[in-house]
């Protein structure tokens, strides 16, 4: 079986949100939870149907998706080759930092198995979904989304950057700091080109600096921040990936 790319995409801080514990505001609380999971998803059928389509257009080399999951706050999407999971998580970072909400993403390799996907619905109103996959891609994805180093951002395993004959792999990944390459992620995805970071980061400190947010959420900002401020002086393209021209207007 030949390895795939997958890259895991989660949405941050929605369980602090939704504190089963009652409250005054909790109602206001659910209410700010689906208009940032209703973004959510808007944002990754865009990235699906708009952006995979310039990518398959402009680079012909590259391998399309072949496999999406889609959960409340969380993605799955799988590809023959990096281009094509590497640019949607791209585009995912950069759309959320526009609409506002945290998200953080890992991107891995290996083994990878769809086995049956569906709803159905019962007596009593009872709807029954599955989505059964399995694979060495989706764990390694997992895993590097869950490594300990912060930030919101898109982790990439060392076993990804073995594969360097892959379209794209060089222009869209940098290495990480070396007190930040921990867990077998060695490299990110670079978000933005040298030319957007910097306002880049200002539209992360002004999402920051919007919310009361714990002293470990506050860590994610500084760290992506200190991330876009190394992106900035890679000189080389951001190939594909659309201009942010959103970056210098008033609102998003």
């Amino acid at each position: 079986m030949p390895n795939q790319f997958a890259l895991f995409v989660d949405v941050m801080g929605i369980q602090q949100q939704l504190d089963p514990v009652p409250t005054a505001d909790a109602e206001a609380r659910f209410n700010a939870c689906q208009e940032r999971l209703a973004d959510f998803h808007q944002d990754l059928a865009s990235t699906i149907d708009q952006d995979q389509l310039l990518l398959t257009r402009t680079v012909p080399l590259a391998s399309p998706l072949s496999f999406v999951a889609e959960f409340s706050d969380a993605a799955y999407l799988v590809s023959n080759g990096f281009a094509a999971v590497a640019s949607a998580g791209i585009v995912m970072m950069r759309k959320a930092i526009r609409h506002g909400y945290p998200l953080r993403g890992g991107l891995g390799v290996g083994t990878f198995s769809h086995e049956t996907s569906g709803v159905r619905t019962g007596r009593d109103g009872l709807v029954w979904g599955t989505s059964s996959f399995l694979g060495g891609a989706v764990v390694t994805a997992y895993q590097a989304e869950r490594c300990s180093t912060p930030g919101l951002r898109i982790f990439v395993r060392e076993g990804v950057m073995r594969r360097n004959t892959e379209p794209l792999l060089k222009p869209y990944t940098v290495s990480l700091l070396p007190e930040e390459a921990v867990d077998n992620c060695t490299h990110e995805l670079r978000l933005w080109s040298a030319a957007e970071a910097g306002a880049a980061q200002k539209r992360l400190e002004a999402l920051r600096d919007s919310q009361e947010m714990t002293p470990k959420a506050r860590r994610h900002y500084d760290a992506a921040g200190h991330a876009y401020r190394r992106f900035e002086v890679i000189r080389a393209d951001l190939p594909i990936i659309l201009p942010a021209v959103w970056l210098w207007g008033q609102s998003g």
